[in-house]
């Protein structure tokens, strides 16, 4: 027999009106620190007592459910998957509610606690999933309950879960290995190129492999100069660049193909001249670039000179390289020490071998003709910086000209430049 819900949901609608009149109230009457604190102390217990009949409620729904033949008061649904098409809840916000309603009644302390409005909905679940994870490792569920219901009182839910890591360790260790063994399948990178030529990138690391890539990038971009105005994400999304930058740089990735993986960028003698009405560049052999771009990229790059029929095909390919050798990197850092740009501290194991005459332009590749650079300091010199070394050896930076351009070498016949 269907029994009506109508006067619950009055119900449950005065009771709501009432707290959120109270609370809005209290907002406007002007109260201090301490007094609205004391108000919101209640009002978040009152919203875990809230989160807890909810549960209950979900719970009293999954079970009837489960007793209906053939799904048929759920259109054959699951309970999870009804909620998240009735209540426009996330499917993975759904399955946890219904975990959490399923696995409470075996664990009363922490139920009543939740009842009492002592735990919040996030506490009750990581105690759940922590005792599951205790009596999968064959441990004892009653005192890993016990214990992480104490630490709850006096943590966030992101630090109980921690704890609570600490503790399978303790009680049921192969488990805790297995946890890690799955977070470390779960790992994926999802590079794709998106419509504008950029790249999105999406993925998932251990905790192991985000930490080893988080202090990469700490180390790589130190403390923020008072100057910087990039965003902290900008800050991380340079420094993801410059860590491939200097693997790439450092030839010690694997040879495929008889070549090592480089940046590969095509384009015409009269695009890399400047010359009006030259075609776009073309990186990694299809995206369009522009000449400013191009010619940023030639400055260190190794050049392929081709010479082409007029009908396209290839008559004779040539090569020049312009990498520093080992012995030179070594006088180099011996000689400069750190990034020359004035006031940059960063070392030279963080810096590129750069030619003080643009190698495209003629520069040689010998220790008096380069000097190590960031790169990030780099970079602006294709913004209209430029260094000067005085006789002292000292460097200075020239701001660009205001309203000038951007002052570009011109370079031999290459087509195909690789950096």
């Amino acid at each position: 027999m269907r029994t009506d819900g109508t006067e619950f949901v009055h119900l449950v609608e005065a009771g709501s009106q009432q707290i959120v009149g109270a609370l809005r109230r209290a907002a406007a009457e002007g109260l201090d620190v301490e007094g609205l604190t004391d108000v919101l102390k209640v009002a978040f217990s009152c919203r875990n007592q809230v989160d807890a009949a909810v549960t209950s409620a979900i719970g009293a729904l999954d079970q009837a459910a489960e007793k209906a033949p053939d799904g048929e008061v759920t259109m054959a649904l699951s309970c999870a998957t009804w909620l998240s098409h009735n209540l426009q809840i996330s499917s993975s916000a759904a399955h946890a509610q219904v975990h959490l309603a399923r696995r409470l009644p075996s664990l009363p302390a922490t139920a009543a606690a939740f009842q009492r409005g002592e735990l919040s909905p996030q506490h009750a679940s990581v105690i759940v999933r922590g005792v599951e994870a205790v009596e999968r490792g064959c441990g004892e569920a009653g005192p890993a309950e016990a214990l992480l219901l104490q630490e709850a009182r006096q943590r966030d839910p992101r630090d109980l879960l921690r704890w609570g890591l600490s503790l399978l360790h303790r009680l049921a260790p192969q488990e805790m290995v297995a946890e890690e063994e799955g977070r470390h399948r779960r790992r994926y990178l999802r590079l794709s190129e998106a419509f504008d030529g950029g790249y999105e990138l999406e993925g998932y690391l251990d905790p192991e492999g985000g930490a080893t890539l988080k202090t990469a990038l700490n180390g790589l971009l130190g403390p923020r100069p008072r100057q910087d105005r990039r965003s902290p994400g900008q800050r991380r999304a340079d420094g993801l660049v410059e860590l491939a930058t200097r693997v790439l740089d450092g030839g010690e990735l694997p040879v495929r193909g008889g070549q090592r993986p480089d940046l590969t960028v095509t384009a015409s003698l009269e695009t890399l001249r400047g010359d009006a009405g030259a075609p776009a560049a073309l990186l990694d052999w299809g995206f369009p670039i522009s000449g400013q771009a191009l010619r940023r990229i030639a400055r260190d790059a190794e050049i392929t000179p081709v010479l082409l029929s007029p009908r396209g095909d290839p008559l004779h390919v040539g090569r020049k390289y312009r990498t520093a050798t080992a012995k030179m990197s070594r006088a180099l850092a011996l000689r400069d020490g750190r990034c020359v740009w004035p006031g940059c501290d960063r070392p030279p194991e963080w810096c590129q071998r750069r030619h003080e005459v643009p190698w495209a332009s003629g520069g040689k590749t010998e220790v008096e003709g380069m000097s190590l650079l960031c790169v990030r300091h780099h970079r602006r010199l294709s913004r209209g910086w430029r260094l000067e070394r005085l006789p002292d050896r000292r460097v200075i930076a020239h701001a660009p000209r205001p309203g000038g351009a951007v002052r570009n070498h011109a370079v031999p016949a290459p087509l195909l430049l690789s950096g």
